[in-house]
């Protein structure tokens, strides 16, 4: 079928076909009709379509054409074998007693006996048929011959032909009606599906292809979400500086003028604050020297200090940290403050705060403990629920830090929390480790 490029062929007797069914035809029992099925548009063969008939059929056929009172028909291929004769005919038939015209008659004499052959060789399929009477008998029946070769041909072409239109039709028309959802998708339009309800292959293709187009829609809509809450989140960051630069400038004044009179101290914490601010500005960078924001959050400390005396105490250190590690800016002060009101403030007597930096396992890891209230596992359980849900309502502090980080650097970057009520609590901030001239978040 392949090798005659789509036009119908039939096969008489076919070998090695290799089809099984609940029948289980022997392969001398039918005759075989096969077609390629060819795409229009590339020229490859798709598949093949092969129809059976039985021979039992052509038997029918024929059984009551009478060639005068013994006489009977067969057919042969076109390389001279059998493909239909019955029972009682006895005779071979060599290729070489036909003459190269598709049509005539002759005459033989086989063990004694005179027949005479007319045979008729058919262009569709290149079988013959042939009459075989005995010399002498009445042969009007041979009148008909031609009549009933002709409808068992026309019948066996429509069959064929109608089976094969059908079937390739059937294959290419889906095909086809899922690639153009492809190409429509492929425009950039991702809310095409493929609508036709199919339980072969196509339909398992078009199945996969709806699940793609609805994946694609969900990521889509994360990523707007994600970017959406990052510009959110560096807002609100910017809001809670209080940036202005004529504040600095005041307070470098101010520290002047202190310094002056004599007052030290004022001078000191006028000071701190002074560079709490300029390291907020950081001339807009969003990524920071790590000795900056380990500065940053000292000059908060040692404000703090100077308004609780005695009740505040904290230690600082950097141990093993590179000179040129980066860090985003602002994460430590929030995590102080919530530390100095909801712990320190609410313990009784003196609290201490330890800031701990180190790198870890490939990763920059800051830890803020102290050991105040602390918090018990309810409220605990609530700040990694926000941590995971994002929620907005949560406030500047804590939660904005985590947003913050998680948006830029992703996961497994943030903040987790490890507390007991009356014993203090614990922060983790894990980072990546980020170098001058490594990074383009600057």
């Amino acid at each position: 079928a392949v090798a005659n490029e789509g036009i119908f062929k039939m096969i008489g007797k076919p070998v090695n076909r290799n089809i099984r069914s609940h029948v289980h035809y022997r392969e001398d029992e039918v005759v075989s009709a096969v077609r390629a099925v060819i795409d229009p548009e590339t020229q490859r063969v798709k598949g093949v379509v092969l129809i059976d008939l039985k021979l039992r059929v052509l038997a029918e056929a024929t059984k009551n054409i009478r060639l005068g009172k013994t006489g009977y028909l067969m057919i042969m291929d076109e390389n001279g074998g059998n493909i239909y004769a019955p029972e009682t005919s006895k005779l071979f038939l060599p290729k070489k007693w036909f003459s190269q015209d598709r049509s005539g008659y002759f005459s033989k004499r086989i063990k004694g006996e005179e027949y005479q052959f007319i045979y008729e060789t058919s262009s569709f399929t290149n079988w013959t048929t042939v009459g075989v009477f005995k010399a002498g008998e009445p042969v009007f029946e041979v009148k008909e011959i031609h009549l009933y070769v002709l409808l068992f041909l026309l019948t066996a072409a429509f069959l064929g032909m109608s089976a094969s239109y059908y079937l390739s039709h059937s294959m290419s028309r889906p095909i086809l009606k899922l690639n153009a959802v492809m190409k429509t998708a492929e425009s950039g339009n991702f809310s095409t599906f493929y609508q036709e309800e199919r339980e072969d292959e196509i339909g398992l293709l078009g199945k996969s292809f709806n699940r793609l187009m609805m994946r694609i829609r969900e990521l889509m809509s994360v990523t707007e979400r994600q970017e959406r809450q990052k510009r959110e989140a560096e807002l609100r960051a910017l809001q809670a500086q209080i940036n202005p630069h004529f504040l600095y400038n005041t307070l470098d004044t101010i520290n002047w003028m202190a310094r002056k009179k004599g007052a030290v101290e004022v001078s000191g914490l006028v000071q701190a604050l002074s560079k709490l601010f300029r390291i907020s500005l950081s001339k807009g960078k969003d990524i920071i020297p790590l000795s900056d924001e380990f500065a940053h959050v000292e000059n908060y400390l040692k404000i703090q200090k100077a308004r609780y005396r005695d009740k505040l105490n904290y230690s600082i250190e950097m141990t093993g940290l590179c000179d040129d590690r980066l860090i985003l800016k602002l994460v430590l002060q929030p995590i102080v403050e919530n530390a100095i009101y909801h712990g320190i403030k609410e313990k009784k007597g003196p609290g201490h705060i330890t800031i701990k930096g180190m790198e870890e396992d490939g990763s920059l890891i800051i830890k803020i403990e102290d050991d105040g209230a602390g918090m018990d596992e309810e409220t605990i359980k609530q700040i990694t629920d926000q941590f995971k849900h994002r929620d907005d309502t949560a406030g500047y502090g804590m939660i904005n830090v985590h947003e913050r980080i998680a948006l830029t650097f992703g996961e497994p970057y943030g903040l987790t929390v490890q507390s007991r009520k009356g014993a203090g609590t614990a922060v983790t901030i894990r980072l990546p480790i980020l170098t001058k001239g490594g990074t383009s978040l600057e």
